[in-house]
């Protein structure tokens, strides 16, 4: 039972740090329903440093909600691109043809739950940040500070550990500042409450914290059921050309990388030229997945060829100009990136280059 007395202590004290500590983002600077639950969206199991970037870019496209319910999801996903986790975008595009249709932004945290995407944390952020409603919002960064400050050792990602976290957060929560109480539970996990190394030092609330300047405390909590086993998946792409155009295919809309353009995994018949691997097989890791990706090349003088192998694989044929309009893998733009240098800055052998030059 979390005593009141040390929480609401631990309350003032957040309230003076986050006063004097939180960061000039853009979405606090210029708040917005709008703005806000972008951020929320975009920052869910993203850095803010790697969010940053792409709110603004956002909020250049779609300066409101009705830019973005009226853009096409092909131009949300190729704005998404790099993030990650695209069944993101595909909910926050669909939520806001949602809003865009009912004609005004849900008003409560229970009418925000409603949204495709937006679940209780989102829910209680938006609620709090932009209507000011007092709701506890947990993330992973409050998780950490609430399970270190009262020392809960069961998971929080099981149900006792979660409900102990909760009502450590509702009991701490500033109903009368909401918004700024949850941001700075939030600001303070990111910035001195960090995963590794705490700044015990440096914190608002460590008077009662059952975790202050303890190792084996910090370095164990929160707990967290076992990890899943990281699988790992062999995958090779076959690039055909010819001429200017390739061959490339929409992915399931299920699945990983559900709904982007990569390569087809069927390699085109025999009358194609083999051309060896384009460059050395890359590794790339996701979320329980550590992915060993080979580049095969491929390349024909007859374009009939081409159609076929599209046909095939289920594929369209395009020119690399309109690959790049639409949303790839981190793992395709950045081996395309890879390609291109070796293109134009010349590295390893001479037979190297000669197949660089051939297939570009």
């Amino acid at each position: 039972m979390t005593n009141l007395n040390n929480a609401l202590v631990a309350r003032a004290g957040l309230r003076t740090w986050y006063a004097d500590h939180a960061r000039n983002l853009p979405w606090r600077l210029t708040p917005s329903l709008y703005g806000t639950w972008l951020s929320e969206i975009l920052l869910q199991q993203t850095r803010v440093e790697t969010g940053l970037p792409k709110w603004h870019l956002f909020m250049k496209l779609f300066p409101t909600v009705g830019h973005l319910a009226r853009a096409s999801e092909s131009e949300v996903m190729k704005a998404w691109e790099g993030l990650g986790y695209y069944r993101r975008a595909t909910l926050l595009h669909k939520a806001s043809r949602i809003i865009e249709a009912e004609g005004e932004f849900p008003m409560s945290y229970a009418a925000w739950l409603k949204l495709p995407g937006v679940g209780p944390y989102t829910a209680a952020a938006i609620a709090s940040i932009g209507l000011g409603e007092a709701v506890a919002a947990v993330d992973g960064n409050v998780q950490r500070v609430v399970a270190r400050w009262a020392g809960i050792t069961d998971p929080v990602d099981g149900k006792t550990g979660t409900q102990a976290v909760q009502t450590v957060a509702d009991t701490w929560l500033d109903h009368e500042a909401p918004g700024n109480h949850n941001q700075a539970v939030m600001e303070l996990g990111a910035l001195v409450c960090t995963p590794r190394n705490p700044f015990c030092n440096l914190c608002p609330i460590s008077t009662h914290c059952a975790s202050e300047n303890n190792p084996d405390m910090w370095g164990t909590l929160p707990a967290k059921k076992l990890k899943k086993k990281v699988q790992r998946w062999e995958l090779t792409w076959n690039i055909a050309r010819f001429e200017n155009y390739i061959v490339a295919i929409q992915r399931p809309e299920s699945g990983v990388w559900a709904k982007l353009w990569a390569f087809p995994e069927t390699p085109p018949a025999a009358d194609f030229h083999p051309l060896g691997e384009l460059i050395e097989p890359v590794t790339h890791l996701l979320t329980h997945r550590r992915i060993e990706a080979i580049f095969q090349g491929w390349k024909t003088n007859n374009k009939a060829e081409m159609e076929a192998y599209a046909t095939e694989v289920g594929g369209e044929v395009m020119t690399w100009e309109e690959l790049e309009k639409r949303a790839m893998p981190r793992l395709v733009t950045k081996v395309l990136d890879e390609l291109r240098a070796n293109r134009m800055i010349e590295k390893g052998s001479s037979e190297k280059r000669i197949q660089y030059a051939v297939f570009f």
